[in-house]
């Protein structure tokens, strides 16, 4: 007659599956250290933070007012890519508290970003976010490219280069012809890597403001602007771009 009852072996197996079922349920957190560099994703926003997915069912945790301007505006919502700093960790509960330092772009679905205005964050230096105007200083000026220390910061960290093809001047122009050390200019960040270099451009700021004017300029045509007498014509120093936004607008 056999026996229901688990053999000696059996008991060992079953006691080995379930301590490595135990194993992965307690699998250790990564551990984050203060001054490291991260890459995040807002997963969440609340009241007075905003919440970062740190991979691994981990979340970082932003103050508010670090990812708000001046005037207490969020720069940020649900899938905006940071980079940060690890700027402390609770002993207690393990919370990863982030420093923001980057706001990658956000495409706006139509192969383009949004333009914004870069101002600094409540309390401290500018954030940088990719696609936004920034006010500088020329700091240096070489065949390849103009150097600009981005307002409100100091040191390499906000100093950023608009490459040759992006000054806005003729090609095989001499930029110091066109531009001094010490002259106030404005750019828009195309990028920051991820060592931190920040590429600017003077000529896509001018491509974004003419976009605008045009836009504004075709969405008084579509409201009717067009038949009145008073309505101001069409800018003339569209050029390509302008018949470009038309026939866009047209579709």
């Amino acid at each position: 007659m056999s026996s229901s009852r688990p053999s000696a072996a059996s008991k060992e197996s079953f006691a080995s599956l379930f301590e490595q079922s135990e194993g992965a349920g307690k699998q250790r957190r990564r551990q984050y250290h203060t001054g490291e560099t991260v890459e995040v994703t807002v997963v969440a926003i609340a009241r007075e933070a905003v919440f970062a997915d740190l991979g691994g069912k981990q979340e970082g945790m932003f103050e508010r007012p670090a990812l708000a301007d001046g005037d207490g505006n969020l720069r940020v919502a649900v899938g905006s890519r940071i980079s940060a700093v690890v700027s402390g960790v609770d002993a207690g509960t393990g919370q990863v508290r982030l420093t923001p330092v980057v706001v990658r772009a956000k495409d706006d679905g139509d192969g383009e970003t949004s333009l914004a205005v870069s101002a600094p964050a409540a309390g401290g230096a500018p954030l940088l976010v990719e696609g936004a105007r920034v006010k500088g200083k020329v700091t240096g000026i070489e065949r390849y490219g103009v150097f600009v220390q981005i307002a409100g910061t100091s040191g390499r960290s906000g100093r950023g280069l608009v490459p040759t093809a992006e000054t806005a001047t003729p090609r095989s122009a001499d930029l110091k012809k066109h531009f001094t050390v010490g002259q106030d200019v404005e750019a828009k960040i195309l990028n920051v890597d991820e060592s931190g270099k920040i590429r600017l451009s003077i000529s896509a700021l001018r491509v974004d403001e003419e976009r605008g004017q045009f836009e504004s300029y075709a969405k008084g045509e579509r409201s009717g602007g067009g038949n009145d007498k008073g309505a101001k014509p069409a800018p003339r120093n569209f050029g390509t771009l302008g018949d470009l936004l038309a026939k866009k607008v047209k579709r």
